[in-house]
């Protein structure tokens, strides 16, 4: 009996005569059938377990995670957000994060990226293309660490931070290098 037909025949036993039956042929009949439905049941647990566990590497490794945890000298029990370890958010505080307007969504991520290089430029030119180019280095930098592609909601970053401080290059009459290519 195949895994993937294993709660068909349970729901067949169950609904037969013979899974409540007092006849001593018929019993002994039904114990078997209940018996290989245990196992095809175990056996689809397990796999449903190894499924899951596999799934969660391969997830990581795909979202540069199992990189980042192996980074030399980072102390994680360090990464807090509002006095809490990352580690302790729950799914939704996670997502909240993340989310559009969350703290570490593109919105607000790509605002303190581009503020960081527009105050501290102030009107030069030459310290917002600086900066500018500081921040594709880095974020080129991040893509080694975590072993290639970075996960979507970067690049939306990047983009975002990268366009409003072209904006301000334009509006001081200057003209963004593109140094993403």
């Amino acid at each position: 009996m195949e895994i993937g037909t294993c709660a068909v025949a349970y729901r067949e036993v169950r609904e037969s005569s013979l899974f409540y039956s007092n006849s001593s042929v018929e019993s002994g009949r039904s114990d078997a059938i209940i018996e290989e439905f245990k196992f095809q049941e175990s056996r689809l647990i397990e796999f449903r377990t190894e499924v899951t566990l596999k799934s969660r590497v391969d997830f990581d490794k795909q979202a540069g995670v199992e990189q980042f945890f192996e980074l030399d000298g980072f102390d994680f029990s360090k990464l807090r957000h509002n006095n809490k370890p990352i580690s302790e958010l729950t799914r939704e505080e996670a997502t909240e994060l993340v989310s559009e307007n969350g703290y570490f969504g593109v919105n607000k991520t790509s605002r303190r990226l581009a503020e960081f290089v527009l105050k501290g430029a102030g009107d030069d030119l030459e310290k917002l293309k600086k900066g500018r180019e500081g921040i594709v280095r880095g974020f080129q930098e991040a893509e080694k660490l975590w072993g290639g592609q970075l996960p979507d909601i970067s690049y939306k970053t990047l983009d975002k931070a990268l366009s409003m401080i072209d904006d301000r290059i334009r509006e001081l009459g200057g003209t963004p290098v593109d140094l993403t290519v």
